[in-house]
């Protein structure tokens, strides 16, 4: 009975969708658009090479030497193993929901276990740093100043939520092995790992667009939908589709540290957008969703306060 229930209710849910699409057929248009642009101009150029490079790199043993190198620190500092060290720094470079593709790599090389992926996931949720800088503090804000303080908050709050809530663990912290430095994972020829790197690639980052696009979309048929003013607007907005949201932020009239405070919010919560599309990469997993999202929120409350105090000293 309740199944029955819940599919009428799905069914009545996407009937009122799709009327409203045909309503506003315009806007929603300029969503697909707008959403196609965040795509091609900021993921694509950004992930692909970074998805392409790092399954190269997973393939011909990078990750092994960067284990072996880092395993002391990484153990002292995050009580995980060495190569969860190339999760951390691959993801500061190419921004989320890059963690999740390189976290889902190291579990099934059987290089980090679930409870350990779990907790690497929860403070790895980096945003591009071009995208920081560039778009939000000198496009957006208009300064590039308060880029880097929202960057530095970003990060920061990660670092500290790691170091919170990290549990100690045994791990390898033997003397560096020489032969396991160079160990390649793959037997096959570069053509062919190539090949499977860019094919992975491409599938995910057609995955990511699409989930961005609903999101845009929904984001946009609600603001119609429902009589909101400029600012709730950016609110909703942000919560489900973060770039979306910092673009009508941008735009409110509110004084210049409070939307560098909620722009930083958004970025590290994500947005429900960034949710799905880190769900779906792990969805064969049996990493748990649950962790992730406190930990998201305990960090877009975090950056937001360092982000309003920095503002108010600088």
């Amino acid at each position: 009975m309740k199944k029955n229930i819940y599919n009428l209710l799905t069914i009545l849910l996407l009937l009122l969708i799709l009327s409203s699409i045909l309503i506003y057929s315009q806007e929603t248009l300029k969503s697909v658009l707008f959403a196609f642009n965040i795509w091609k101009e900021n993921i694509f150029p950004s992930l692909f090479p970074f998805f392409v490079i790092s399954d190269l790199l997973m393939n011909y043993g990078f990750v092994n030497i960067l284990g072996e190198l880092t395993k002391k620190i990484m153990n002292k500092l995050f009580y995980l193993p060495g190569e969860a060290s190339f999760v951390i720094i691959a993801s500061m470079l190419s921004g989320f929901p890059s963690s999740a593709k390189f976290v889902k790599s190291l579990l099934e090389e059987q290089k980090i276990n679930t409870e350990e992926a779990e907790y690497l996931l929860s403070f790895t949720h980096f945003s591009n740093p071009l995208f920081v800088i560039g778009v939000i503090g000198s496009t957006m804000l208009k300064s590039k100043k308060l880029g880097f303080i929202i960057l530095f908050c970003h990060i920061i709050s990660n670092f500290i939520i790691a170091i919170v809530i990290r549990k100690k663990r045994e791990v390898d912290t033997s003397t560096i092995n020489i032969d396991k430095l160079f160990t390649i994972n793959s037997n096959k020829s570069f053509i062919q790992v190539l090949t499977s790197s860019i094919t992975k690639t491409i599938n995910t980052l057609i995955l990511l667009l699409g989930i961005v696009t609903t999101f845009l979309v929904l984001s946009t048929l609600i603001s119609n939908l429902i009589n909101l003013n400029d600012f709730t607007r950016a609110i909703v907005s942000g919560i489900l589709e973060m770039t979306q949201g910092i673009k009508y932020i941008s735009a409110v009239n509110i004084p210049l540290y409070l939307k560098a405070t909620i722009m930083a919010i958004f970025i590290s919560f994500g947005g429900i957008s960034i949710h799905l599309q880190v769900m779906s990469i792990l969805s064969d997993t049996q990493v748990k969703y649950k962790n992730y999202f406190i930990s998201r929120v305990a960090h877009a409350s975090l950056a937001g306060v360092l982000v309003l105090v920095l503002t108010k000293l600088f």
